[in-house]
């Protein structure tokens, strides 16, 4: 993954480094992990504007991200590296031997085709750290 840094064209941009979308393999999400996101638009059940400032934007669709990873000693593959419009990490859409899929937040370094395996063993009491092996 490359961070691309920006010219300085304005003073805001002077120091600035952005995601470089080299990483990314696929732009189609996988239609099984997806779910809408209901969006008020700062109005009320009425319809009336209760809130301003609110609104507009590119409709988008939540993809279902696997946080906990409770299959531990279960062999997956990265299948993609894929951009999520609602956080500023990628993700990777991972493949269970039964074939079950699901997305995880994609580590530096990840790679399709890669095979990952999420322990118990490497979780510790205070913070949750994954072998990725």
């Amino acid at each position: 993954m490359s961070v691309r840094k920006l010219k300085p064209i304005t003073p805001g941009q002077r120091f600035r480094v952005v995601n470089g979308f080299d990483a990314i393999t696929t732009d189609k999400p996988e239609k099984s992990l997806l779910s809408p996101i209901k969006r008020s638009g700062g109005r009320n059940s009425q319809g009336k504007m209760t809130m301003r400032f609110k609104g507009g934007g590119h409709k988008r669709r939540y993809r279902i991200i696997d946080f906990k990873r409770e299959r531990f000693n279960d062999a997956a593959e990265v299948m993609s590296i894929q951009y999520d419009p609602n956080r500023t990490a990628f993700i990777a859409l991972v493949k269970y031997a039964d074939g079950e899929k699901r997305y995880v937040i994609a580590q530096n370094g990840m790679q399709v085709g890669q095979k990952n395996c999420f322990r118990r063993e490497c979780c510790s009491r205070n913070r949750k750290r994954y072998d990725v092996g």
